[in-house]
Order: structure tokens, then sequence, then C-alpha cells
């Protein structure tokens, strides 16, 4: 038998009981063929009472980290604050409904997260490749949200091309998504953090074309370069490894210093 130890739901919905969400957890997870499944993930379909579609992500810890991660902070509860204050403040990302985690005493069991269905969507650099008619004009509007995340006081620290979700033609809703490392700064997002998430998304080892990452730049630019502090953006050249590291550091960084959400 499943129990929440803990369960959250958006304040904008009432139907998202503990007695409910742990039921649906309970019979969409046995009955539902996972969409992912990995050591640490588990991805699997479930619904709201409307019938509308849930997306349900499951985190477990590794064998590995058992002994030093099951008292800290789960990583559905960091990604559930995170989307939640992004969904507040209108930035266009995957709709967090619920969050729940199960603990034994302070050890964490498993903790998951329920967001509302973006229908029938793809990775971007899997749309650049089905609308190669709408590559400029996507990469324009990645770039404008990755600047409307960072004028919002968000840090990413994890802006990477796959979390970016494309819609269906004609409209082609761009939506981010995957936020559990997401930090937040009351006073705006300082120039380091968005530089490291800018070369994170169109730096030196991104899937993008020399061309396709001038328009993320643009779109980040947007009418008014200056307010951003990165007229002068380049791309660098970092190796996959100091990049990961200067992220790594710059989020602990960040964490110790108060600016979770």
């Amino acid at each position: 038998m499943v129990t929440f130890t803990r369960c959250e739901s958006h304040p904008q919905i009432d139907w998202a009981t503990p007695e409910y969400c742990a039921e649906s957890y309970r019979e969409s997870r046995k009955l539902t063929v996972p969409l992912k499944e990995e050591v640490e993930t588990r991805i699997w379909l479930g619904a709201a009472p409307d019938g509308s579609e849930l997306f349900l992500k499951e985190y477990r810890l590794p064998p590995r980290r058992k002994a030093v991660g099951a008292a800290a902070r789960s990583r559905a509860l960091r990604e559930w604050k995170a989307l939640l204050a992004m969904d507040i403040a209108g930035l266009p990302v995957g709709r967090p409904m619920w969050f729940a985690e199960s603990r034994r005493g302070p050890k964490l069991e498993f903790s998951v997260v329920a967001t509302a269905s973006l229908g029938e969507v793809m990775p971007l650099p899997q749309a650049l490749k089905a609308y190669p008619d709408r590559a400029e004009s996507l990469c324009e509007e990645v770039g404008r949200i990755a600047c409307k995340l960072h004028d919002a006081g968000f840090g990413h620290f994890r802006m990477q091309a796959k979390n970016f979700m494309v819609g269906e033609a004609p409209y082609c809703r761009v939506t981010l998504l995957d936020a559990p490392y997401s930090c937040l700064w009351v006073r705006g997002v300082p120039a380091r953090i968005r530089r490291l998430d800018l070369e994170d998304l169109a730096g030196a080892h991104s899937v993008f074309s020399p061309n396709q990452i001038e328009r993320i730049v643009v779109g980040y630019a947007g009418d008014n370069a200056s307010s951003t502090g990165l007229e002068d953006f380049r791309p660098g050249k970092r190796t996959r490894w100091g990049q990961k590291l200067r992220r790594i550091a710059y989020y602990l960084g960040a964490i110790w210093s108060g600016h979770r959400p």
C-alpha cells in the first residue's frame, strides 16, 4: 500500500486532495506502460478528474546515493517549487498540478510530480528538422523564452535544447521543461548566470548551427539588448567538463546563498 507523507497541489485547483493523488498514482502506475523507465526516473500518463492527461514523473534514489541523499530535499520537490513559481509568474512551462513524496522517517523512498499534458509535442532538435522553414523563428522564440525566464528572476541550470518542447504546426508553441535545479533571484538574475544558461543552450557543444545560435542570441537580446547585460555575448568554447564543473559551482553557490524557489 503506497502512502504519501507529503502532498501539495496547485493553488488554483481543488480536486488534487492527498487521497485522490495517492489513488491516481497507485492506479496509473500499475496500469500504464511508462513513457520512460530508468534507474532514477520513471514517467507515465495519468489523468485529472475531467479526463485530461497528466504526466507523472517519479524520482528514485539510486543505491550509490542512498547513504547521503535520502535525507535531502527531494528532486520532485525542487522541480515542483520551481515550476509552480514559474507558472505563477506567467512563464511558458508545463503547468504543475500536484507533488508528493514518501519518506520512512527522514529517509526518502520516492517523490513524484504531476504536470498538465502539453498535447502533441516534440523536443526542439526534432522540431528543427521537422519544420525547417520555421527553424529561425523557433530559435528566436527559444531565445525570447530564455530572456523572459531570466528577467523574471530564474536561473535554469539545465537550459539545453532537449528541454524545450515544440507543439504541432501551425502554432509550434514552445514550452520549457525540467526545472529541478532552477534558482530564483528576487533582484534579478546575475549576468554570470545568464551567460551560464546561454552557454548550456547555445555554446560550443550545442546541437545548433552557427546561424541558429545567432537567431537564439537575437531573440534573447530583443529590441533592447543593453537591458540584458549580454549585448556582447558570444557562445564560448569551453570543454564539456569545464562547462559542467562551472555549472555545478554556480549552482552550489546559488543554493548555499538562499536562492532556491
